[in-house]
């Protein structure tokens, strides 16, 4: 799902040529939520309105996220996106303990930390110039997807996935096509690359991913999901040296091994711990 995500941020890059965010995020989400029913058929039995309230909650912080994200696109680079956009992952343990009241361990925050330095070096992080607009947009969209994350942990469940997915999904898209006039001057320029894009971005971006993240996600705890998510920044880079030609120096080399390391720490010692207690009963 990660490797997913990074190349959205050059998708959506690509695609901010022909097109307007908002636009393009109605396009997404809207063409994401026909593809998710096609594949997967929503049984009207498992629809009840506890559902439909989760599902409003989680589509407004889907719609604040990747929307606030795709604007900030529009004024500042990929690489300060992307390094702004991990905020949300130092968010998600203060807004776990606020929510859930849930306590991160110890070696958890560590590997975030580490991750998190790690990111820093593969990004340049952000020079001593003030944050200029799209920074601000994106800073906005870290927070939406830390409580995103949080709420989706407490809210996800086997049984509901689908029609929970299918929800969020359609709840984006009516939001995206009902601002798009009022916040922005919309305009769109049909070509290839643009649709090509809108495909990959709908499709994998937002039906295989949302599913995956919304069916496993109660799986493990907020925290341990931010820091595997820490991997989309990495193979965004990745992504953008193929596709963009981008430069990748040795010093975001020793970035990214920092972020493996951060995701190895944290996953091995709850292996190891889950082995311990398994022992001892």
């Amino acid at each position: 799902m990660t490797l997913i995500w990074g190349g959205t941020f050059v998708s959506i890059k690509v695609a901010l040529d022909y097109i307007s965010p908002l636009l393009l995020m109605a396009f997404r989400f809207s063409s994401a939520f026909i593809f998710f029913l096609i594949l997967n058929p929503v049984k009207v039995s498992l629809v009840n309105k506890g559902l439909l309230m989760r599902g409003l909650a989680l589509g407004v912080l889907m719609f604040l996220g990747y929307g606030l994200q795709t604007v900030g696109l529009n004024y500042t680079t990929a690489s300060r996106s992307g390094f702004i956009t991990y905020f949300y992952a130092l968010l998600v343990p203060v807004f776990q303990f606020l929510i859930l009241r849930k306590k991160p361990l110890v070696m958890n925050l560590l590997g975030l930390a580490l991750a998190f330095s790690g990111l820093t070096l593969i990004t340049g992080g952000l020079d001593s110039a003030s944050m200029n607009r799209g920074d601000m947009l994106t800073l906005l969209s870290a927070a939406s997807y830390g409580i995103y994350v949080v709420l989706l942990n407490l809210w996800s469940n086997d049984r509901d996935a689908g029609p929970l997915t299918a929800f969020q999904l359609l709840v984006t898209a009516a939001i995206s096509f009902a601002v798009s006039p009022i916040l922005e001057e919309p305009f769109l320029h049909h070509s290839f690359a643009l649709w090509g894009n809108v495909l990959f971005l709908s499709l994998l971006g937002s039906v295989v991913a949302v599913y995956v993240m919304t069916r496993f996600q109660t799986y493990v705890t907020p925290t341990r999901a931010a820091i595997l998510y820490s991997m989309e920044p990495v193979f965004s880079v990745i992504l953008a040296i193929f596709i963009l030609r981008e430069h990748f120096s040795l010093l975001q080399l020793g970035g990214a091994l920092l972020i493996i390391a951060g995701v190895l720490l944290s996953e091995i010692f709850q292996i190891k711990k889950t082995e311990t207690i398994r022992e001892i009963s």
